[in-house]
């Protein structure tokens, strides 16, 4: 029987665990396809806005890339925080695992563990008539090797096994910015512990992916998201440290003339790295190596160097004697709203310890959700002349239409850090400001 036909004749459903971004986006694209599904979330109020129709994600519309409004109304997604209802739904053949796999920012995998601990011993509740296995897709980034060190002995725990499951590793990749960087036009990795379930899974993910590229199994693509951003974080770490050893050049413009060979990729100076993915890849692969590998020291300097950076860079405003600053982006990336590992977080209680005043504007974040990530104040909108220095983190869009006009306005700021480049265009306009513009990289931006 196969699964995909099932699912598009709206026969079966897909069952989606963590309704974050790439839970969420899972189960839209799928719906968007005519699939029948259900997501759970155990955060209540999550479930309870999903169901009133509302998005918990700040700009979703802006790159799912098709109309999203009617699926949530639509009777194709269903959502819980009752897990319960998920494991004893047996038109459900396929779950897919989109929980988080990191907290405090290092790998954390009690979620994923509690997620399978769950399947594994309902196993029998699915299909019990019809014989069928069920599919279990990874969507979550993994540490190297995790299935087999760790996720095997729950099923073994549960009187189970891998086996009876169709098991599949496909991490995600999305750019969550852009609409031509996501699910469907991606190349989804995929790695299966049977040639009868790569058959299977690679039709129910060709259901939404154009590009599907499969490994020769789980083992191999645990590695794949790991690796691959490992090696971004290698790059991205090198472009600081460059701008580090040449604080006097014009380091931005050489990188940006490097990436244009045919083999090279462009990644930028600036503050450290953030979010979920980058800077707990190398941990991730540091993790899983052998007998804690001694030979990975690339990695090793890469995360330590990361880590510092943020506090290198700070150590250089206070040369300037600034008195109040004001950080513009507390989101790790622009026009998402996910906090994680933020650069802006470090900088920020960096500042507070060394009494200085330091105030930082988000438009994506509300008072209250300030208040739980940095208990610090919380402003409705920002004034350049309330500051004499400024951080410009992020390029967020709301950002993009207010910060001419305010630096029209402002008086007194006398130094702007511009971790994006973006503010080059008003250079001549913060000139005559008085205002001193540094970007990062660039010729001497460090003191």
């Amino acid at each position: 029987m196969n699964y995909s036909n099932l699912l598009k004749k709206k026969k079966a459903k897909i069952a989606v665990w963590g309704c974050g971004f790439i839970g969420l986006s899972t189960l839209l694209h799928y719906a968007n396809k005519g699939v029948k599904s259900v997501g759970y979330d155990k955060n209540s109020s999550v479930v309870k806005a999903l169901k009133k129709n509302k998005f918990h994600i700040h700009n979703i519309e802006s790159w799912i890339n098709f109309p999203t409004k009617g699926l949530l109304k639509s009777n194709l997604i269903n959502f819980t925080d009752n897990y319960e209802e998920i494991l004893n739904d047996r038109d459900i053949i396929c779950h897919f695992i989109a929980v988080p796999t990191e907290k405090n920012g290092r790998p954390f995998l009690e979620p994923i563990k509690w997620v399978l601990d769950k399947i594994s011993k309902s196993k029998n509740n699915f299909f019990e008539k019809k014989k069928f296995k069920p599919s279990i897709i990874i969507e979550s980034t993994l540490v190297p090797k995790t299935t087999d060190k760790y996720l095997k002995k729950i099923f073994y725990k549960n009187k189970s096994s891998l086996d009876d499951f169709f098991y599949c590793v496909a991490p995600r990749r999305d750019w969550f910015e852009t609409k031509d960087k996501t699910l469907t036009s991606l190349n989804r990795v995929f790695g299966c512990n049977s040639e009868k379930a790569k058959k299977q899974i690679f039709n129910i993910l060709k259901i939404v992916s154009k590009n599907v590229c499969p490994a020769s199994s789980y083992k191999v693509s645990e590695f794949v998201k790991a690796f691959e951003n490992s090696y971004r974080h290698l790059d991205i770490t090198l472009a600081n440290q460059l701008a580090f050893a040449f604080p006097k050049d014009n380091v931005r413009e050489a990188l940006k003339l490097a990436g244009t060979k045919w083999n090279m990729n462009t990644y930028y100076p600036g503050f450290g790295t953030g979010g979920y993915c980058i800077p707990l890849s190398s941990q991730y692969v540091l993790e899983g190596a052998e007998k804690k590998s001694k030979v990975l020291t690339l990695l090793k300097e890469t995360v330590k160097f990361d880590k510092i950076v943020n506090k290198k860079i700070a150590k250089n405003i206070l040369l300037k004697n600034p008195k109040k600053i004001l950080i513009l982006g507390l989101s790790y990336k622009s026009d998402v709203k996910v906090s994680i590992l933020s650069p802006s977080i470090d900088l920020y209680n960096f500042f507070k310890k060394k009494k200085i005043r330091v105030d930082i504007f988000d438009p994506l974040f509300k008072k209250n959700e300030l208040k739980k990530i940095l208990n610090c104040r919380y402003l409705n909108d920002f004034n350049l002349s309330n500051y004499d220095s400024m951080i410009f983190m992020i390029n967020h869009r709301a950002f993009q239409k207010t910060i001419e006009s305010k630096i029209k306005k402002m008086k007194n700021l006398k130094t702007i850090i511009d971790n994006t480049a973006h503010l080059k265009k008003f250079e001549k306009l913060i000139q005559k400001k008085n205002c001193e513009l540094l970007i990062t990289g660039k010729s001497n931006w460090l003191n």
